[in-house]
């Protein structure tokens, strides 16, 4: 069930400020983290405090990028399935020291929500959001059974909910009531540039290629190794065709022999981390996500932001669909997935669409408002 259309009532003009703890199970490199930092950049700091709670060995971009804008962020150990009583610890040792410092605390692990809810609760903070950011339990099998099981012993002392997606909320809720707030994006910036596109075509000798991209973690959940498959084929059709992956992770060198194997090595450009992916999704043509679940990726909104059409895998919702683009089974053939890309990349005529993009939930400026009207609006519910 969805209360999407009656988010919040009427916040007073004197309110104080809402003190929110954002908890993160995992480095935000990407994922949860651009989400957050997307809608905090547009968040009035001087009616809502966002701090955050991280697992993760070792700071990264994103702290510097929160705290300038004036968060605190506390890390602890990376999570383990193995040492759940450790982190137990860790969070009862946090909200001892800090729980008197928070109204909200909005969770975007739903996995340790049976850890942590019950403690924030025992330290009185009264307001317990669970944040679904994926239509499944993990990536593999064992992995989502021991999710699922640790999903259902949380229940009891949730408040509040949000899907990024209403197949996100859908999942993890189920007939729960539910907010939808999408991965909203800052647009201006990806909108469609013909002068960038020349740019980097030419910085990357492929001004007359096909360029095919997919940008995200190297990851069993992105599929890149059967990207890799469809690249074949694509050449096969299209011979004059470049593959650009962005991102890095787990994968990586799992990727790279796959493709040695195809003997695409010259066809295939690695670019890992980059700073300015949206500068390179003007330079494609066509993006390539083959993924095995998705909330709802960002990264596919921020490519149809700069006109770039997109081929999906089923698997994604449709509410990420701007364009019009084409979805396709991961049983079907990569015959028939290239066909799909070189099909959508030969006949796009590039623009931009933020018409498009307010209807459909993914002006930043527009959610970051509806976060924060929810955030206020706890005060008032007490």
């Amino acid at each position: 069930m969805n209360r999407d259309s009656d988010l919040v009532g009427r916040i007073g003009a004197d309110m104080k400020k809402v003190r929110v703890l954002e908890i993160i199970g995992k480095r935000p490199v990407g994922g949860v983290g651009t989400v957050m930092l997307n809608y905090q950049t547009y968040i009035d700091a001087e009616k809502v405090q966002i701090d955050y709670l991280i697992f993760g060995d070792e700071p990264e971009q994103f702290d510097e990028s929160v705290k300038a804008l004036g968060s605190k962020v506390y890390m602890y150990p990376v999570l383990s399935g193995s040492q759940m009583g450790r982190t137990k610890a860790y969070l009862e040792e946090f909200f001892s020291k800090h729980a008197t410092e928070y109204d909200v605390v909005h969770l975007h692990a739903p996995t340790i929500a049976f850890l942590t809810f019950p403690i924030v609760a025992k330290y009185g903070i009264e307001h317990r959001i669970v944040h679904s950011h994926a239509t499944l339990y993990a990536e593999s099998r064992i992995k989502a059974i021991r999710n699922r099981i640790l999903w259902a012993l949380a229940k009891g002392k949730i408040t509040d909910r949000i899907g990024c997606s209403k197949a996100a909320g859908d999942f993890l809720f189920g007939k729960e009531d539910f907010v939808v707030l999408k991965n909203a994006i800052a647009y201006e910036d990806f909108l469609y540039n013909e002068k960038v596109r020349e740019q980097i075509r030419e910085q990357e000798s492929a001004e007359e290629k096909l360029i095919v991209g997919n940008a995200g973690r190297f990851s069993l959940q992105k599929n890149q190794t059967f990207l890799i498959e469809i690249f074949a084929k694509i050449k096969e059709l299209h011979p004059n065709s470049v593959l650009w992956l962005l991102g890095d992770g787990e994968l990586r060198t799992e990727i790279e022999e796959k493709i040695k194997t195809f003997g695409l090595e010259s066809s295939v450009k690695l670019f890992g981390m980059v700073k300015n992916p949206k500068d390179y999704y003007q330079a494609m043509d066509v993006m390539v996500m083959p993924s095995l679940f998705e909330g709802l990726p960002m990264v596919g909104v921020e490519a149809q932001a700069s006109g770039l059409p997109c081929v999906f895998a089923d698997t994604i919702t449709r509410e990420v669909d701007v364009v019009g683009c084409p979805y396709i089974s991961l049983d079907a053939s990569t015959e028939e997935w290239a066909k799909a890309a070189v099909t959508v990349a030969k006949i796009s005529k590039r623009r931009s669409y933020p018409k498009e993009l307010d209807e459909l939930g993914f002006n930043i400026q527009l959610e970051a408002k509806r976060l924060e009207e929810l955030y206020l609006a706890k005060l008032t519910e007490r």
